[in-house]
């Protein structure tokens, strides 16, 4: 029987299924599943697949929450015994020592695994995440800055980004003690192997630099390399899934690429619970092309979940009336994100609605394709659709969004097409793509 390859943790559904998708495009065979619940199935898949994913909550979670959610994911990983391991995190670390800490799981890793490695690799230059000196770097309106210049990060409503350089950023959330290996020690005889093992015997969390493919494959070689020979949690984005789908890959002949194209729907519905100024803008553009707007007011969510969702249904059936795409938004605009309230109950209450919302679209209409935008309400979201998990169907390379199918069996969601959009993914027409399909380029 073949080794699993790789199995992860994400601490959002849409950077869980953004991980997946990375070792997809290379040809490795993978699943995502919703819930650490579903233990026998997840552990019977395994030899089938090359990665096994679990998506999480833990971004939106105190430290109380993340232990009870992230710590039966651990035994799992740990019964799956992968090649490697991952605690998939968003590329720009969002994080804190109150709310999504990554700092806490890494302790968590610690307490199961005593003196585990925990290599962290935030660079994906992909997707504009580059690293120097344990500093991140961010792509932000066609500029590079530095974390804290990123104006999308320093206002996060749940967690404002101040420090760049990640070893402090870290070490704020959590007693393990920092290292570097750098873009120096890379130019060293033995490319930071030996700084990088100093480290671990050290029992310190190290970051590691990348600033382009060149630099993060080097950096992905040595913790592949580490993880020979020491049990190792691996901390990083998206980059290290698509270096590793590279190297793993290299002498495959059988391997089927994620395909890049897929067909356009009749109708889409958009769920979106995003904050973020770049969804804002793609949610203004998908209304100036058509799509009809319709505000879920988060304050309804909070005191009534259920009732909001039946109210958004009925306007949504009449939206599809005037057009053939629908965004339900928290957010529509700057002046209606809420300050003061608890960010994990109000990601909780709009999962909810926007779950109820989907079942029952799906169930009167046969909606075929949902976009669920924002990282914490669309994992809630997710959770409580009755599917168990999502595979790849194809990834818009142009847009970096990927169209996933949910396995749901005996569910009306089976089959459902779903698109998870992050807040810093896409172009401005994002939403308009995804109704249209890309066949046509």
């Amino acid at each position: 029987m073949q080794r699993l390859l790789v199995a992860f943790y994400g601490d959002d559904f849409t950077g869980s299924a953004e991980n997946l998708a990375q070792f997809s495009r290379h040809g490795l065979r993978g699943r995502l599943f919703f819930s650490s619940a579903n233990r026998h199935e997840i552990l019977h898949m395994a030899s089938e697949l090359d990665v096994i994913g679990l998506a999480g909550t833990a971004r939106g979670l105190s430290p109380a929450a993340i232990t009870t959610e992230v710590d039966p994911a651990l035994s799992i990983l740990e019964e799956l015994n992968p090649l490697i391991k991952q605690f998939k995190v968003c590329s720009t670390f969002d994080s804190s020592p109150t709310m999504g800490s990554i700092g806490h799981v890494m302790e968590l890793a610690r307490q199961r695994w005593p003196g585990c490695a925990l290599p962290v690799l935030p660079a994906t230059p992909a997707f504009g995440r580059y690293t120097a000196f344990s500093h991140l770097f961010t792509r932000f309106q066609g500029e590079i800055c530095r974390l804290d210049q990123n104006l999308a990060m320093v206002h996060h409503p749940s967690t404002p980004m101040s420090e760049p350089d990640l070893r402090r950023h870290l070490a704020a959330q959590t007693s393990i003690p920092p290292a570097a290996i750098t873009l120096l020690d890379y130019r060293s005889a033995d490319g930071g192997w030996q700084q990088l093992l100093s480290s671990v015997q050290d029992e310190r969390f190290v970051v590691l630099d990348a600033t382009d493919r060149h630099e993060l494959q080097h950096a992905t070689e040595l913790i592949l390399k580490l993880a020979e020979r020491h049990p190792t949690l691996a901390v990083a984005a998206q980059g290290l899934a698509d270096a590793l789908g590279r190297i793993l890959t290299r002498e495959a002949t059988e391997r089927e690429p994620l395909p890049t194209t897929y067909s356009r729907v009749e109708r889409l519905l958009v769920l979106s619970g995003s904050c973020s100024p770049q969804t804002r803008s793609q949610l203004l553009h998908f209304e100036a092309q058509g799509g009809v707007l319709v505000a879920a007011p988060p304050e309804e969510a909070l005191l009534d979940p259920l009732g909001l969702a039946s109210r958004l249904a009925t306007k949504v059936t009449k939206a599809f009336e005037i057009g053939s795409g629908v965004a339900v938004t928290t957010t529509s605009n700057e002046a209606d994100v809420i300050a003061g309230l608890s960010s994990e109950r109000l990601a909780l209450s709009v999962g909810c609605v926007f779950a109820q919302l989907a079942l029952e679209l799906r169930k009167g209409s046969g909606i075929q394709r949902i976009v669920f935008a924002g990282g914490d309400t669309s994992s809630h979201a997710m959770r409580q659709l009755g599917a168990n998990a999502l595979e790849l169907v194809a990834f818009d390379e142009a847009q970096g969004g990927h169209l996933c199918r949910l396995l749901a069996t005996g569910s009306p969601m089976e089959g459902l097409e779903v698109v998870l959009k992050g807040g810093q993914i896409g172009g401005e027409d994002f939403f308009s793509r995804v109704q249209r399909g890309t066949h046509m380029e």
